[in-house]
């Protein structure tokens, strides 16, 4: 699902199969030292897409004008050229280009949506909408997915002009013509998230299940809104609705993956998110697997997964340190320090990969290196140790190293908008010190009123308490009085 398209893969040859591209451009070099130059229709067409897949909009322009020139008012051509005028945001042009297009041929369905974008793009909204219904009328032999992207365009500019109702109704047009399609179930989400009526959505989407009970995209976009709305359970129950509807219900399956890992109950995550994974292309699946072994403390399985997205290395900086704390699960930092080392290289905001690092120098007892970081980052990223303090605090904590962490709580406290959740902090401290039972039950007070803060904390500094039986009931008790 992250290839890289390539114009001289299979599926470009095939789009256009009479024409050698590489011939063809050595043309369109003797047309750029004004050479006369004859191009078939197909020619300037797959240059075109040459051109436009590899963001070379002058040369585009230059054989859509050469086009034009040989075929005068093509509308084909006349499109594209009002395509490169809209991605140069000379929107005014463009539309006088696709009027005279419309001209020529005022029954095309192609034309009257890219106008219709154009004027969006000059906020003429009303004779936007014109244009995309004209677009519909005309659209009866064009293929689905081009049909679905009007529908989808129109629908999102009633929405955001607070026409939900409009909105609402041309996609249920949509989807009786096109039954189970993804995008428009998509776009009716985004209806209801743009007007930000999550209650709404809820009552609606129930009403289309109560009509039909085995509509599996209902059940799953119920269960997203119940996820927004923080109602976990439910959300849960929905997508297990949507998985026994249609098996190939991925995205369900992929949900349920994540509710299960956020919750610690990572064998089940993991068995989810491998029933989300459906073809080849589907890869970040194996990354959240990875994740959910890495917290059964199995470095080993961890990686075995992450080399089935090995294609993601490249463009996932999670891919990387991942790698890295399957070493460190292991107790090998010195094979986890390059992978770390290596994304924050490249993002030196990714504070994920600078605590691998520290991690790392603190397990091979490192301490020069460690207190030489530290210093450093002080120096050079200190907004990105204060917005993620708590998680540096630890690190410094379980580091031992007692001199630094007194410092840099002190930084932390002067900063009064936070001395809150450094109470907090203090109290799991104090615990994980001195295990007492009063001292417990100041965290288990805390836990009632303060839970996502108080639960973190325990997990950062005592970690025993977190993995305790009776604590994961108690947990358990008050998450779901939180929900």
């Amino acid at each position: 699902m992250f290839d890289d398209f390539d114009d001289n893969d299979s599926a470009g040859e095939d789009f256009f199969n009479n024409v050698d591209i590489d011939e063809t451009l050595q043309k369109f070099e003797k047309l750029s030292s004004d050479q006369s130059v004859f191009f078939s229709e197909e020619e300037i067409e797959a240059l075109s897409y040459h051109f436009f897949i590899n963001n070379e909009q002058d040369n585009q322009m230059a054989i859509i004008e050469h086009g034009l020139y040989l075929f005068p008012n093509k509308v084909d051509f006349l499109v594209e050229k009002a395509s490169i005028l809209s991605m140069k945001n000379e929107h005014t042009a463009a539309l006088e280009i696709i009027r005279i297009a419309k001209t020529n041929e005022p029954y095309n369905s192609i034309v009257h949506k890219m106008e219709g974008e154009i004027l969006i793009d000059l906020d003429l909204l009303e004779d936007a909408e014109e244009s995309f219904i004209l677009a519909i009328e005309f659209s009866e032999f064009e293929d689905d997915e081009f049909v679905v992207d009007i529908y989808v365009n129109y629908a999102q500019l009633l929405s955001q002009n607070s026409q939900l109702d409009k909105a609402n109704k041309l996609i249920e047009k949509a989807i009786k013509r096109y039954p189970n399609n993804e995008q428009l179930f998509n776009q009716l989400s985004l209806n209801f998230i743009s007007n930000s009526q999550y209650d709404k959505a809820i009552d609606y989407l129930k009403k289309q299940i109560d009509a039909d009970p085995y509509a599996y995209l209902s059940w799953y976009h119920l269960g997203r809104f119940y996820e927004l709305t923080n109602q976990q359970d439910l959300a849960l129950s929905a997508y297990e609705y949507s998985g026994l509807a249609n098996a190939d219900s991925k995205n369900a399956f992929f949900n349920i993956g994540g509710i299960y890992e956020s919750r610690g109950d990572f064998d089940k995550a993991i068995e989810n998110y491998n029933s989300c994974i459906k073809n080849q292309g589907d890869l970040y699946p194996f990354i959240c697997i990875a994740r959910c072994y890495l917290a059964l403390e199995n470095g080993e399985m961890a990686r075995l997964y992450l080399k089935k997205a090995a294609n993601l290395e490249l463009i996932l900086p999670e891919y990387n340190y991942l790698i890295g704390y399957s070493y460190l699960t292991d107790k090998t930092p010195l094979k986890a320090l390059p992978y770390f080392k290596k994304v924050f290289k490249e993002d030196q905001e990714d504070f994920t990969a600078l605590k691998g690092i520290f991690t790392c120098y603190a397990e091979l007892e490192s301490d020069a290196e460690f207190e030489e970081l530290y210093a450093s980052q002080m120096d050079t990223n200190y907004d990105l140790l204060m917005i993620n303090w708590k998680e540096m605090a630890s690190v410094l904590y379980h580091s031992e190293a007692d001199t630094l962490l007194e410092q840099f709580l002190l930084e932390v406290k002067a900063n009064k908008r936070m001395d809150n959740e450094l109470e907090g902090a203090l109290i799991c401290i104090k615990y994980d010190q001195e295990p007492s039972e009063s001292n417990k039950d100041s965290i288990i007070s805390r836990l009632i009123n303060q839970f996502d803060d108080t639960l973190e904390s325990v997990k950062l500094f005592c970690n025993e308490l977190y993995e305790n039986d009776e604590f994961k009931k108690l947990v358990n008790i008050y998450q779901t009085d939180n929900e």
